[in-house]
C-alpha cells in the first residue's frame, strides 16, 4: 500500500516518500548532465518545434555548451525542489520566477505551456532508465510494499512520486506563467488606449491650431482688402495724383 495519497500532491507527501526521493535523487544527481541532456535530447525528438526556444543553439549538436548549460539549470530546479520538499513555501519563489521567464518566451518566442507536459514525460523516462539500475533503491522502496512486490510495482511507485514532484512544479510555472501573460496584455492594453488618446488628443489640438491660424488669415485678408478698398478710392478721387499706389 502506497504511504502517500498520490492525489493529495506533493504538500502532504509522507515523510517516507520523501526520503525516497532524496535517495533516488542521489542516485539520479551522480550523472546529472548525461539524464539532463538525454533528457533535452528526447524533448527535441518528441517535439521537435521546441527546438525553437533555442534560436541560437546549434541542436544538432546533442552535447553543445548550450545544451548541457539550459539541461543542467533545468535538473538543478529540480534539485531546489527536492532540498526544499519539507519547506516548498520557501521553493516558491524560484518557481514563480521561472514562469515568469517563460511568459516573456511566450511573447518573443511563442513558448506554450504545454511543452512543460513533454519535459515531465521525458523526464520521467530517463528517471525511470537510471533508478532501474539501481538495486539499492529498488530493495528501500520494495520494504514499503512488502517482500512479495515486484521490482517493476516499486520502480512505478518512486515514479508515481517523481510525478507527483514534476507535477507541482509545473502546476507552480503555469499560475505564474498565465498571470504574467495576462499582466503583459493589461499593460499592452494601457500602452494602445493611451496610445490612442495621445493621437486624439494631437489631431484635435492640430486641428483647433489649424482653425485658429484659418481663422488668423481670413482676419488678414480682410484688413488687408479694407486698405486696397481705401487706397483706390484715394485714387478715383484724385486726392493725391502722386499717392504711391501699394
Amino acid at each position: 500500500m502506497h504511504s502517500s495519497d498520490i492525489s493529495a500532491g506533493l504538500k502532504n507527501i509522507h515523510k517516507d516518500d520523501m526520503i525516497l526521493l532524496r535517495e533516488s535523487w542521489s542516485i539520479i544527481n551522480r550523472n546529472i548532465q548525461k539524464i539532463g541532456v538525454n533528457i533535452f535530447a528526447m524533448i527535441f525528438e518528441q517535439c521537435p518545434e521546441a527546438k525553437f526556444l533555442f534560436p541560437f543553439t546549434d541542436i544538432s549538436k546533442r552535447d553543445s555548451d548550450s545544451i548541457r548549460f539550459h539541461s543542467l539549470r533545468f535538473m538543478q530546479a529540480i534539485e531546489s525542489v527536492i532540498n526544499s520538499i519539507e519547506t516548498l513555501n520557501k521553493i516558491d519563489p524560484l518557481l514563480t520566477n521561472l514562469g515568469h521567464v517563460h511568459g516573456r518566451l511566450k511573447e518573443r518566442l511563442n513558448f506554450k505551456p504545454e511543452y512543460w507536459t513533454v519535459f515531465r514525460e521525458c523526464t520521467l523516462y530517463h528517471f525511470r532508465r537510471t533508478l532501474e539500475k539501481s538495486s539499492s533503491i529498488i530493495v528501500k522502496t520494495r520494504k514499503l510494499f512488502g517482500m512479495l512486490d515486484s521490482t517493476e510495482s516499486s520502480i512505478d511507485y518512486l515514479i508515481s512520486l517523481w510525478g507527483m514532484l514534476l507535477d507541482y512544479m509545473i502546476e507552480e510555472m503555469t499560475m505564474s506563467f498565465r498571470a504574467d501573460i495576462r499582466t503583459r496584455e493589461l499593460n499592452k492594453n494601457n500602452w494602445l488606449q493611451n496610445e490612442e488618446e495621445q493621437n486624439t488628443n494631437y489631431f484635435e489640438e492640430r486641428r483647433a491650431t489649424m482653425k485658429m491660424q484659418r481663422t488668423e488669415q481670413v482676419r488678414t485678408s480682410k484688413g488687408r482688402n479694407k486698405r486696397k478698398s481705401f487706397c483706390c478710392g484715394l485714387q478715383c478721387f484724385h486726392f493725391d495724383q502722386r499717392y504711391n499706389h501699394q
